[in-house]
C-alpha cells in the first residue's frame, strides 16, 4: 500500500485506482472553509486508509468532512481522525461511509477520538452510514473526553508539570495513529507540524 499525503480543500475529491493510504495535511485551518475529502471506488478490489490527525489551538475552528464513496465490489476503506481541541478550540467533523447497490462484498469503517484539554470548547461528530447493498461490513464510532485527572495526578507525582504531563497524553493519545503512517518522511512531516 503506498501512502500519499493529500492537501484536503474545500471539495477535493480522488479516485482510488490502487491500494492507497490517504494522509490529511496538517496545515493552519480557516474557520471561514469547509474541507471536504471524497474518495471514489469506482475499480474492484482496491483498498484506502484515510488518517487525519489534527490539534486545533486557542480559538482555531476546523469543519472537515470525509466520505468513502463505494461503487464497486470487493472495495475497502478504514478511516481514522484523532484530534485535540485546546481553549475556545471548535471542530465540526462528518464522516460518511457510503454503499452503493452494485458494491457488494465491501467492507468499510471509520473512527473519530477527539480529546478535550481545554475550557470553552465545541466539537460536533457526525458518522453517517448510507447502505443500500446486502452483502457489506460497515461500521462506525466516535468517542469525545477530557484527559483523566488521575493520569495527570500520576505524571505529577513522577515529576513532571501539570502542562508536561498534558503534552505527553496528548502525545501518546496521536501516536498510536501517527505510528500507523506507512511512508517514515510523510510520518514524519506529519508529527513535525502537529507538534510545531
Amino acid at each position: 500500500m503506498k501512502t500519499q499525503l493529500v492537501s484536503v480543500q474545500e471539495n477535493t475529491v480522488l479516485k482510488v485506482v490502487e491500494d492507497t493510504q490517504f494522509v490529511l495535511g496538517v496545515a493552519e485551518f480557516s474557520p471561514e472553509k469547509n474541507y471536504a475529502l471524497s474518495l471514489m471506488f469506482e475499480k474492484p478490489g482496491v483498498e484506502a486508509e484515510i488518517v487525519g490527525i489534527f490539534r486545533l489551538s486557542q480559538g482555531q475552528a476546523l469543519n472537515l468532512a470525509t466520505s468513502a464513496v463505494h461503487k464497486a465490489p470487493q472495495t475497502k476503506c478504514f478511516t481514522y481522525v484523532k484530534g485535540v481541541l485546546l481553549d475556545n478550540a471548535r471542530s465540526d467533523y462528518v464522516g460518511k461511509i457510503i454503499i452503493e447497490k452494485k458494491a457488494q462484498q465491501t467492507s468499510s469503517y471509520l473512527e473519530e477520538n477527539v480529546i478535550v484539554v481545554g475550557e470553552n470548547t465545541h466539537n460536533n461528530s457526525q458518522p453517517i452510514l448510507e447502505i443500500e447493498a446486502d452483502d457489506v461490513k460497515a461500521s462506525h464510532g466516535a468517542t469525545t473526553g477530557r484527559i483523566d485527572d488521575e493520569q495527570i495526578y500520576y505524571l505529577r507525582t513522577r515529576g513532571f508539570s501539570n502542562q508536561e504531563a498534558e503534552n505527553v497524553i496528548i502525545e501518546g493519545f496521536f501516536n498510536g495513529l501517527l505510528n500507523k503512517i506507512k511512508d517514515e518522511k510523510i510520518r514524519h512531516k506529519v508529527a513535525e507540524k502537529l507538534y510545531a
